[in-house]
């Protein structure tokens, strides 16, 4: 057995499981978890794949490869525990833990992957997120005579796509005048017994008798009806379920989420099916290929061996900041007429709390020197869930956050309409006492202020290759990118943080990185931390404090000279 073996079980039943794979875990020394995210530092990941055994994430093995796609995974697919015994006594017997594979016997019988006998819900929007689960919150229903929460909360911005789960017949919409709990709504028919319902529209884009296949745009999202905020409503009923006692719900109403197909799981399901996947792209407003960039100096003053550690690594991209000046601006554009400048606005509030407005007012010297410069992309402020940012002083929470930053905008904007501005890359991670807000907890809070963001700043960083991979860590953006689907996105920081890693493997990281990277639609730039530091960021540094050049920059050199053509991609993408 390979060190670092893992064996992921379903949440539903999740002691059912462990019964089932106890004696095979003993045997075998294999560790147990229902935590998908616990893979991110194993070698090989036994994954039990039950039809929806993880609604949450959707296919589980994309799902895994997707964020982790170091791992061998070994799938079992079976649909009942006792299945799971069989299969694992059987690798007892033959002594082998885990293979690689797509499918497992039980016996003589074979589970199918996608069977074509079953309905499959399509996701509905373009937002691949649950705001509020099946069942949730009884206490909140139990009002209106139901046990739980009736359906899926999707997210869905104001006027976002809302398409067909799957191929049927409208057999009603309203508009919402009827004065409906859902408000606008349209509702589907379809094989088998199934409806599903689609509430809080803005506004209905089909017509009752009209037939619809999977994913057809169907209306736009809103908030009306009984409902404090955007987003899409849906409603799962199979005829017949409430009287013949398969449901605790009233009127025939199921729980969607084991018929849920998500997104990363669309094409394989699709092919399947036999269903083509509706065209359609967005286009994000950035005319040149994914750049490599570095953040500039912190602390002090630009020197020659920074400028000699830009040239030699060959960069494509720089972060500068407020202060910098025309100078320094003129020799990066002598070292690459192309380079790509952003500027970092931010400063430290030193115990004064400062309006959003005021803020920009002192901001407004820096900003106008930078622009005459031809500086046009701007993050505004830097991590601002930390408290030394901000946080606990000026704004308390992400929405006081949000609220801030528009002001922030507003002021910029009426004076310099061609700025790009963007929201600002926060600190990942979870809450700190006194020194961070929980990074999940913020953005949720800020959502309405990175809606309008012209671009949204994302801080990935990383303490092993392991954890590069890991969507938590270095491939934050992914989440990013997975809530806000039409926006453009720069990586405004990533590293390695590990001081005891050796700068060639940081080198050799960093072009892995890059690579993944490319891979994701949208994002202009990646800006790597940091050039070099007056004092601070052990291990991080492209060059140290007597000038010497790190090893970093020669194998991201050697390589990136070699391979820059083929990791090229087109500025416009299809998703």
């Amino acid at each position: 057995m390979a060190r670092g073996h893992l064996i992921l079980l379903p949440r539903a039943d999740y002691y059912k499981w462990v019964r089932a794979a106890q004696q095979y875990a003993l045997h075998f020394g294999v560790g147990i978890t229902p935590d998908p995210a616990k893979a991110a530092d194993q070698q090989v990941v036994t994954v039990v794949a039950p039809p929806g055994g993880y609604p949450n994430e959707g296919d589980i093995h994309q799902w895994i490869k997707k964020r982790y796609p170091q791992l061998l995974v070994d799938l079992v697919y079976v649909d009942t525990q006792e299945k799971l015994r069989q299969v694992l006594e059987e690798r007892i017997r033959a002594g082998r833990a885990y293979q690689e594979s797509r499918e497992v016997k039980s016996g003589e019988e074979q589970v199918a992957r996608f069977p074509q006998d079953r309905l499959y819900l399509f996701w509905p929007t373009d937002y691949g997120e649950v705001l509020q689960p099946f069942g949730a919150n009884p206490e909140l229903y139990s009002q209106y005579g139901l046990p739980g929460h009736e359906g899926l909360d999707i997210r869905a911005p104001h006027g976002a796509n809302v398409y067909a789960c799957a191929e049927g017949e409208v057999y009603l919409v309203e508009d919402g005048r009827l004065g409906h709990n859902y408000g606008c709504q349209v509702r589907i028919r379809h094989a088998g017994g199934y409806k599903t319902i689609y509430a809080h529209l803005e506004r209905a884009l089909v017509q009752v008798g009209e037939q619809v296949k999977a994913r057809q745009l169907i209306g736009r999202a809103d908030s009306s009806g009984n409902s404090s905020g955007n987003h899409l409503h849906l409603t799962l009923k199979k005829t017949g379920v409430t009287d013949g006692g398969e449901s605790d719900y009233p009127l025939d109403i199921i729980d969607p989420t084991p018929f849920l197909v998500y997104p990363q799981m669309e094409d394989e399901v699709m092919a399947v099916m036999g269903i083509t996947r509706p065209e359609r792209s967005v286009r994000y407003p950035w005319t040149r290929d994914n750049l490599a960039g570095i953040n500039l100096r912190v602390g002090g003053s630009m020197q020659e061996s920074d400028f000699s550690t830009l040239e030699r690594a060959g960069f494509d991209a720089v972060k500068v900041y407020a202060h910098t000046s025309e100078s320094v601006l003129r020799r990066l554009r002598a070292i690459n007429p192309d380079m790509f400048i952003m500027a970092r606005m931010a400063r430290q509030f030193d115990g004064q709390v400062l309006s959003g407005r005021a803020w920009a007012q002192l901001m407004m010297p820096d900003l106008s020197r930078l622009i005459d410069q031809g500086v046009q992309y701007f993050e505004l402020h830097q991590s601002p869930n930390l408290q030394q940012n901000g946080w606990r002083l000026v704004w308390d929470s992400g929405e006081g956050f949000g609220e801030w930053w528009l002001a922030v905008v507003e002021d910029i904007k009426g004076r310099f309409p061609q700025a790009r501005v963007g929201f600002p890359g926060v600190s990942p991670g979870g809450q700190i006492p006194g020194q961070r807000l929980d990074a999940e907890v913020f953005l949720e809070g800020a959502d309405r202020a990175m809606a309008q963001a012209d671009w949204l700043g994302v801080n990935c960083y990383w303490h092993s290759e392991g954890e590069m991979h890991a969507i938590e860590k270095g491939r934050y953006y992914v989440r990013t990118r997975e809530r806000y689907p039409d926006k453009l996105l720069f990586i405004t920081e990533f590293g390695n943080t590990n001081p005891l890693t050796n700068p060639e493997v940081k080198g050799r990281e960093y072009l892995k990185y890059l690579e993944t990277v490319r891979e994701t639609p949208g994002v202009g730039a990646a800006f790597a931390m940091v050039l070099s530091a007056a004092r601070g960021y052990q291990g991080m540094t492209w060059r140290s404090e007597s000038g010497k050049i790190s090893p970093i920059v020669d194998v991201f050199t050697r390589k990136n000279v070699q391979s820059r053509g083929n990791l090229d991609r087109p500025a416009h993408l299809e998703v």
